[in-house]
């Protein structure tokens, strides 16, 4: 069957109404950090620890993981809003300036304040339209308590779950 595409507006419409979580994935690239907001991120598997992310390839964000090989999933807590907005794409230069960041096991920056991490080696990269999949093993990660930040229909929400 040729059928013709969906209508872009009308898929992210519908998306906008799946609840997800947050997260800021980051990278190092010659010593320089760089992140991005994104919620498109899952896991693969357990045995060995898997992830996926899904990244758009023309993302300043993805030159860095590509070449660098590693990123950190930074899993933000409710209280985070301002670094979701941050590394959504508003600051282009020097996105960590006055963000402080620790390092786990590859040396990508960890977020304090999560409620969470993985840290991640690229195992493998698939091409998806605009988009690569990367496939992260997890060679770090930590869980804290705290709330977890969302995202649904368009905006930031306190989903009101405690994680412990």
């Amino acid at each position: 069957m040729n059928r013709p595409p969906v209508d872009a507006s009308a898929f992210r419409t519908v998306m906008r109404h799946y609840p997800t979580g947050v997260t800021v994935v980051t990278s190092l690239r010659e010593g320089e950090p760089r992140g991005m907001t994104l919620n498109a991120f899952s896991s693969v598997a357990v045995d060995p620890p898997l992830l996926l992310i899904c990244v758009n390839r023309e993302a300043r964000s993805y030159l860095y993981i590509a070449t660098s090989r590693i990123f950190c999933v930074n899993l933000l807590s409710a209280g985070q809003r301002e670094l979701a907005e941050r590394f959504s794409g508003k600051i282009r230069e020097h996105q960590f300036e006055g963000v402080p960041f620790e390092v786990d096991v590859t040396g990508a920056p960890v977020i304090p304040g999560t409620i969470g991490h993985f840290d991640c080696e690229v195992a493998e990269e698939h091409h998806a339209g605009s988009h690569s999949i990367i496939i992260g093993r997890v060679v770090g990660c930590a869980a804290r308590t705290g709330t977890p930040l969302g995202y649904f229909n368009g905006g930031y929400h306190d989903f009101g779950m405690r994680v412990e």
